[in-house]
């Protein structure tokens, strides 16, 4: 997935001539916000914005402030442009409104091994601001140019990923000079060989509703797919044991790739829901999923079972909850239910996007009607984990024979990494031993968003992982086999469960006796082994949690830097005895 720092990816394509002329930014429409880095100069004197003071095409283009120093020594600036350019490219073009302050100017390009590729005006390619209003900079991207870092092997190895445009200060009798002024910059764009679709793969964007955004009644979705002709559109209704299945849409796009639909709320289920959007081009497809709150919509089987589920029959419940009261979430408070981070102290904490505290100006959580949502956010670099056992060693555990469930929905976006897992206590020990404290760990459900090359393609699949935790040789054997005796990534088709972890709700348990440890979906056995040392002798505590990366690139650009979970429910069952 491409991600642009300062625009919606806008696309155009021209067959006027044997290339395809492809348009990374118009600088029309902003999401995630530009920013520009700057060398030698305070970062207040660079600073760049959206600006309807000189459109070339569209209805704005992008204003650069900038305000270089007589003194030290010489300064430079660049506006990133996050990109993914799959296919071969000759030229790169942009038009540039000047100021006549002969600032110079050029790109830099970095390719897929992290080589940096700097065209500018001591290589012939680039030029000084010595002229005023609007020109169209043409860059050969064949020709000889300066490179550094990465396999520096001086060609551009695909996918390309940033392009950056360049200003420098300018230069009077070799000496750098003094300059302030503004500078707008539009069309950015490049000459390719291959189809729009080929070049920057197929990008499905959702210009409204605002993604993660509350909804009721019928909701016009205004869509871009630039390169696509069409789009098909589904979303999970209630109904049934695991629910249907439904077509909200089949949409129609216009030379531009543009097109709309209406997703009628009151016909799906009540809170959140995911529409799949997906087109294809060629050999090209692409789906996005946009994350709604429904407001209006019926009721799709909310909050918790009365009964018990198969697997905890003859079991007592010795902890519920389905966040139909306040939530009680803390760092602080010793009587909240919740500890929100990992303990003791959150130091093991994993997310790229931090684990943030309730009580923070970061804070992850809320609660929507009955559900707890957890948000990973690009705007606090912020995610969530509630943990059963906290800091001081109190919470809730269940001792073998037990069982433990979780309710939930996740987000499938490139990073997003939901998960719903159990450890044994090892607190009691902590003190003495720290994090070599031998423990066990019972990954019910991994959830790895993403799709495409380098990411894990989240399909239908998620992981189920054990773990013995500094137990020595013998243990890593028994984790070993427990692994792999699961078959992983559990394929819920498989077993019969016809959506996936981010297109519904869905239910995950673990039995754990002391012979065998049993993980179910839906109360669906999806895998056993045999139950690990630890977990025969210590008790259990659960944790919950949205967290980014687990290995995998995180890129939440697409959905306007948020994703959601909401849990539904969490229950904990022992035997009696």
């Amino acid at each position: 997935m491409r991600s642009l720092l300062i625009c919606l990816i806008v696309l155009s394509a021209s067959t006027a001539s044997a290339s395809t002329r492809v348009t990374l930014a118009d600088f029309d429409d902003v999401t995630p916000p530009f920013t520009v880095w700057v060398v030698n100069i305070p970062n207040e004197n660079a600073s760049v914005r959206l600006s309807e003071d000189h459109p070339s095409g569209g209805a704005h283009s992008l204003q650069l402030h900038y305000k270089f120093l007589a003194n030290g020594p010489f300064q430079y600036l660049g506006i990133p442009v996050k990109t993914e350019i799959l296919a071969p490219v000759h030229t790169l073009r942009f038009m540039l409104y000047g100021d006549g302050s002969n600032c110079s100017y050029g790109v830099r390009l970095t390719d897929a091994s992290g080589e940096t590729h700097q065209y500018g005006k001591n290589t012939g390619q680039g030029g000084l601001v010595a002229f005023r209003g609007w020109k169209e900079v043409v860059i050969d991207l064949d020709s000889a140019h300066e490179t550094w870092d990465g396999d520096k092997n001086g060609k551009l190895d695909y996918p390309l990923t940033e392009v950056s445009i360049g200003i420098g200060q300018p230069v009077n009798l070799d000496k750098p000079s003094a300059a302030e002024g503004e500078l707008y910059f539009d069309s950015l764009a490049v000459d390719a060989d291959k189809s729009v679709a080929e070049t920057l793969g197929l990008h499905i964007t959702v210009v409204s509703p605002e993604y993660c955004s509350e909804v009721t009644g019928d909701v016009r979705v205004r869509v871009s797919a630039p390169g696509c002709k069409s789009l098909s559109v589904k979303c999970r209704k209630g109904g049934g044991r695991f629910g249907t299945d439904s077509t909200v849409a089949a949409v129609t796009l216009n030379a531009r790739g543009e097109g709309s639909f209406v997703f009628p709320a009151d016909r799906y289920p009540h809170g959140p829901v995911t529409l799949r959007i997906s087109g294809a081009s060629g050999n090209v497809a692409d789906n996005c999923y946009l994350q709604l709150y429904n407001k209006s919509g019926v009721s799709d089987r909310p909050g918790m079972p009365a009964d018990p589920p198969p697997a905890a029959r003859g079991m007592s419940l010795v902890f519920a909850d389905d966040f139909n009261t306040p939530l009680s979430i803390s760092s602080t408070d010793p009587k909240a239910v919740y500890y929100d981070h990992k303990p003791p102290d959150g130091h093991q904490d994993f997310s790229v996007h931090t684990f943030a505290g309730r009580e923070s100006s970061r804070n992850p959580f809320a609660q929507v009607d009955t559900y707890l949502r957890i948000r990973a956010s690009d705007a606090t670099h912020a995610s969530g984990l509630i943990s059963s056992l906290k800091s001081d060693g109190t919470g809730i555990k269940a001792s073998l024979p037990c069982y433990f469930e979780c309710r939930f929905l996740g987000p499938n976006a490139v990073g997003a990494w939901p998960g719903f897992w159990l450890m044994t206590d090892y607190l009691a020990d902590y003190k003495l031993k720290g994090d070599k404290t031998p423990c066990d760990e019972l990954d019910i459900i991994e959830a790895y968003g993403g799709e495409g090359p380098r990411r894990p393609n989240a399909g239908d699949s998620y992981m189920i992982t054990p773990h013995c935790w500094n137990q020595g040789d013998a243990a890593r054997m028994l984790e070993k086999k427990a692994f792999e005796a699961m078959h992983n990534p559990i394929h819920m088709h498989k077993f019969g469960i016809p959506s996936s972890w981010f297109e519904a709700f869905h239910t995950y348990g673990c039995k754990v006796d002391a012979t065998d440890t049993i993980y179910f979906c839906d109360d669906v056995e999806v895998g056993r082994h045999a139950t690990l040392p630890i977990c025969k002798e210590q008790p259990l505590f659960f944790m919950i949690n949205l967290a980014t990366g687990g290995g995998w690139p995180v890129d939440l650009s697409r959905y306007h830097g948020k994703a959601d979970m909401y849990i539904d429910y969490v229950r904990v069952y022992k035997q009696p005895k």
